[in-house]
């Protein structure tokens, strides 16, 4: 049976809105998520017993489908192949941790994700990216999550600024000053796209934003490539 404590903390502003919960068994925590259902909101981490619950407000929405939209194109342009796994929940009550990535992607053991309709970690592989977008709170339970999955590159991404945390043989994660995942990128660059607001729509920025792939970021590859 799950405990689940009073509210620890209640965010409620201009932004994402939270509910934090202490105390909260395995079994209250996936009572949650079968009580959410397929809705996909709020969406959920769980650390150690510690459950939040997010609302996500319309910036945090916004930069999240930016940053999809900018790692997909830049993967189509640099020929590497991906499978899109978008905020699916990903948990091992081994690892006392679950999350629910903005964006999530396999670059590798693609194969092996062929005909599947559920993630299992307990047999699968984690994603080789995460996306996580801050507004009104900050990613320490989610990225300690990915850490203990064994999640290669997170990408943590507020208004003001974009972080590459990359896993290092030690099992932790470290700044990066270029991606893994999108070889060449720098933080700097993304961060750069997601705020620009010279563009009249979305449409425009992605035919831009293609530009750049094919003419800027598609030939450090090609240099580097022996």
């Amino acid at each position: 049976m799950a405990t689940v404590a009073k509210p620890e903390s209640t965010t409620d502003v201009e932004g994402d809105q939270l509910v934090v919960f202490e105390g909260v068994e395995w079994g209250g925590y996936n009572s949650v998520l079968k009580l959410r259902g397929a809705r996909g909101l709020p969406k959920v981490v769980y650390l150690d017993g510690r459950l939040t619950l997010m609302s996500p407000s319309y910036i945090h929405e916004r930069l999240k489908k930016l940053l999809g939209s900018f790692i997909e194109i830049a993967l189509e342009g640099l020929g590497i192949r991906f499978v899109a796994a978008g905020s699916t929940t990903l948990r091992r009550r081994r690892r006392k941790g679950g999350v629910e990535g903005d964006e999530t992607y396999y670059l590798k053991n693609l194969a092996d994700l062929r005909g599947k309709t559920r993630i299992d970690l307990r047999v699968d592989a984690p994603p080789d990216l995460a996306v996580e977008v801050v507004v009104s709170h900050d990613a320490d339970d989610a990225v300690e999550v990915y850490r203990r999955l064994g999640v290669p590159e997170v990408w943590v991404s507020s208004e003001e600024r974009m972080i590459f945390l990359t896993l290092g043989e030690d099992g932790a994660y470290a700044p990066a000053a270029e991606s893994r995942a999108v070889p060449g990128l720098t933080p700097s660059e993304v961060h750069s796209w997601i705020t620009r607001d010279d563009f009249p729509d979305d449409f425009e920025w992605r035919r831009v934003l293609r530009r750049w792939v094919d003419e800027e970021l598609a030939p450090r590859r090609e240099e580097e490539i022996p």
